[in-house]
């Protein structure tokens, strides 16, 4: 098995990116774009990962724009069913009128969750989800067949904005699922009622304050979960008020999105995601005393506050990811655990035979 991005587009998914016009579907009255658009490139790729096939029955979660539900109609051709669901009724009604000037006959569109439950009556040959997940829910596994596919963006560490898409396959005799593919890329957090902003996380932010321009600033670690909450929010203030820019753990000829991905399987229990004032989250390393910042995609320099316990850290995981043969989403493998029902993913390094404790 692999676990790289698709490199290329197959020739039926290609095909109905020739044949849906993605600026029906994506742009506004004043020619903006919907903001619940994903990036088409994304879009090819995980439908890539999904394979839906002429004739099947698929369950999409998120529905946004109607785009991506427009290809998965030409895909599963006049003999297949889309059923598209989304938390916001001012998207699912925008989405429907666009599907059907399109002529797209074959697709219910609901206004529902999705993760708790599919208000679908028969049994699917394919889920795919725009909006992550904490778990693959139960109620997904139970709608689909078996060799079903599922494909969806989820966490895959305890913090706020840790996930990557997963491709994973119901058993031919049972509701197991086994993953076999990971993929990059960013979505927003699914949640049971419509959410007016996005700056702020949903889920698992353990401290929030503003700046004095009403910005927020949060960060998400699990060791402040079990100790005094001001730890946090005196971190937070640093960065505000004394932050510093210093040299990253890695040089500009290293791939820091790899580094990112490592440090997702790592899950060290200092790893910590934050946000400074602005749309852009980042990780790094934080103690009760020192915290350091990289982003995704940027890691020789980095934002630093406090003392040099948490840069000190940050340093030490590079080195080990260096010493690993600097692995990336390659040499990372998923692992599916049943919880309660529902499906955790953890990503395991290669130097590991079973994932750190969080």
């Amino acid at each position: 098995m692999t676990f790289a991005n698709p490199m290329t587009i197959s020739s039926a998914v290609q095909h109905a990116l020739n044949h849906v016009t993605e600026e029906h579907y994506t742009l506004q009255a004043d020619g903006s774009k919907l903001p619940q658009t994903s990036a088409p490139e994304i879009i090819a790729t995980m439908l890539d990962l999904l394979q839906p096939a002429p004739g099947q029955r698929i369950l999409e979660i998120g529905t946004g724009s109607g785009y991506s539900t427009a290809l998965l109609s030409h895909l599963v051709g006049e003999q297949g069913h889309i059923t598209s669901l989304d938390i916001d009724p001012s998207l699912t009604r925008r989405a429907e009128q666009r599907l059907r000037a399109d002529g797209r006959t074959n697709v219910t569109l609901l206004t529902d969750n999705g993760a708790a439950s599919v208000p679908v009556t028969a049994p699917v040959d394919g889920i795919i989800a725009w909006a992550t997940v904490e778990h693959i829910p139960a109620a997904w596994t139970r709608q689909t067949l078996p060799g079903a596919v599922i494909v969806t963006p989820i966490s895959v560490t305890d913090l706020a904005k840790t996930f990557l898409v997963i491709r994973a396959r119901r058993g031919e005799h049972d509701r197991a699922l086994t993953a076999d593919r990971l993929l990059r890329a960013g979505f927003v957090e699914a949640t049971p009622h419509t959410v007016e902003q996005w700056i702020i996380p949903p889920h698992r932010v353990d401290a929030l304050t503003h700046d004095d321009d009403g910005r927020p600033w949060w960060m998400s670690a699990t060791w402040l979960r079990s100790s005094d909450t001001t730890s946090g929010q005196d971190l937070l203030h640093r960065l505000i008020s004394d932050s510093r820019q210093e040299p990253g753990p890695l040089t500009d000829q290293h791939n820091a999105a790899d580094f990112y991905t490592y440090l997702l399987a790592l899950r060290p229990k200092e790893l910590t995601t934050a946000a400074l004032g602005e749309p852009l989250w980042r990780i790094g390393a934080a103690t009760p005393t020192g915290i350091a910042l990289i982003t995704q995609h940027e890691a020789h320099h980095q934002v630093a506050a406090g003392d040099n316990s948490a840069a000190d850290l940050l340093a030490g995981w590079a080195r080990q990811w260096r010493n690993l043969g600097e692995p990336g989403l390659n040499q990372l493998r998923p692992q599916l655990h049943a919880v309660k029902g529902e499906w955790e993913v953890r990503i395991v390094p290669p130097a590991l035979t079973t994932a750190p404790a969080t």
